[in-house]
């Protein structure tokens, strides 16, 4: 697994969104490390499959559950205890289903415009994401992802040329070339399955058993073309009906990736709110556990 690691004191780890391309990387999360680094021991690790660290052995694995796995493996590997969990776009779903399914882990989580957590709406997400995209160039792969990136903000200035050059040179990477043949229409199949498996139980399980009682924001852009507004309050109403400490915030003029747009806000926001947690809600927090 290659990872960023940053600064010192709590530990907060970041989860990139999309997955299986060497395009997909915590190099997402570069506007932020220094600044949350001044806060916080920081840790970006590039998920399974993604960026530069390695495929799974086994198929099975290209997955959400995989996903994950290697997450938490990586939590415990690297000894980190009880993180702060941020998770963006499908790195927002990882991030969900492992502090739903451990708890244990999880200081508080930050989920940031996450298709992969939330319902559906609207259109189907698959649709409006292909009206959205369908005119961006379809090969080769190093050219299509600039323009994806570029359709999903407000601010497109910030798809940087070093950005697009790190991207390319893991894309061309012997390990992602692998990954691309290996990530078929039938594993896609299944790891739609496998996603949806989980996400039905972690709802039930929140509404049911009462789990995911760590303080939780969900922090979206408001002019987000992929993930609407009205899936964040779904996803929002889905946790706060059984978690007090939940909470909803957007961010105006921002899209898909806000915290590359305006990196100082987010940075300020989020380190605001664990602080709370931290300091005047810590006792909220250990009443409620009594």
């Amino acid at each position: 697994t290659r990872y960023y690691d940053e600064g010192s004191g709590e530990p907060m780890l970041l989860v990139h969104g999309s997955g299986f391309a060497g395009t997909a990387s915590a190099n997402t999360w570069v506007p932020v490390l220094g600044l949350l680094a001044k806060r916080f021991h920081v840790y970006a690790p590039d998920k399974l499959a993604s960026g530069m660290t390695d495929n799974p052995k086994s198929d099975d694995d290209l997955n959400i559950r995989g996903e994950v796995q290697h997450m938490v493996n990586f939590i415990q590997t690297m000894k980190l205890g009880k993180v702060h969990l941020i998770g963006q776009s499908r790195g927002g779903g990882l991030a969900f289903l492992l502090a739903v399914n451990h708890p244990e882990l999880v200081k508080t989580l930050v989920i940031v415009d996450s298709a992969t957590a939330s319902p559906g709406a609207g259109d189907d997400r698959t649709n409006r994401r292909k009206n959205l995209l369908e005119h961006c160039p379809q090969e080769p792969a190093t050219a299509l992802w600039p323009c994806q990136q570029a359709a999903l903000l407000y601010d497109r200035s910030v798809v940087t040329p070093d950005f697009v050059a790190a991207a390319t040179f893991m894309e061309n990477r012997p390990k992602a070339q692998e990954t691309d043949k290996r990530v078929t229409r039938e594993v896609s199949r299944k790891a739609g399955l496998v996603q949806a498996e989980m996400n039905y139980d972690a709802y039930r399980r929140i509404d049911v058993e009462g789990v995911l009682q760590m303080p939780v924001l969900l922090y979206w852009g408001k002019n987000d073309p992929s993930v609407l507004p009205i899936q964040a309050e779904q996803l929002f109403n889905i946790i706060a009906e059984t978690n007090p400490h939940a909470r909803l915030q957007f961010i105006n003029r921002a899209g898909h990736f806000h915290y590359r747009e305006h990196p100082e806000e987010f940075a300020h926001t989020v380190t605001s709110f664990i602080d709370y947690w931290n300091g005047p809600g810590a006792k909220e927090l250990t009443a409620l556990k009594r």
